[in-house]
């Protein structure tokens, strides 16, 4: 993932990173931060090491697939830094009851994770949605 200019590692799918904010039973919420409802991340396609010379031949070993945040408002960049769905940004007063899982993304440490090709629209019949 990319958000404030600066590349993590998810804790896990997108769909599945969950909201670390505590309900008011004082429970783990358990709304995702993806929403559907909220502005779209778009996936690129993004040079592994920030040095990268255009001006070479794009080699498919050294672009990696990013669920880029960037060009979203500097707020939904926030939310997703703290990991809260939605519902907990605007609940301020809901404490936190688990830390963020963001690892920041390391080339070498993270190799297994590297994706060099976008990952494939969803299906409309899958997404739910009319």
């Amino acid at each position: 993932m990319q958000f404030l200019c600066l590349r993590y590692l998810a804790p896990g799918p997108l769909e599945q990173i969950p909201c670390v904010a505590q309900t008011r039973a004082r429970n783990r919420c358990p709304l995702p931060v993806l929403d559907l409802d909220a502005l779209p991340g778009i996936w690129i396609l993004a040079p592994l090491h920030p040095d990268h010379d255009p001006g070479h031949l794009p080699l498919n070993e050294l672009w990696l697939a990013l669920y880029d945040l960037t060009h979203l408002p500097y707020s939904e960049q926030l939310r997703w830094r703290a990991q809260r769905c939605t519902a907990h940004t605007t609940a301020p007063d809901a404490a936190d009851i688990a830390r963020t899982t963001w690892e920041p993304f390391n080339p070498r440490t993270h190799h297994q994770h590297i994706r060099h090709h976008l990952p494939a629209p969803p299906h409309p019949a899958r997404q739910g949605r009319g």
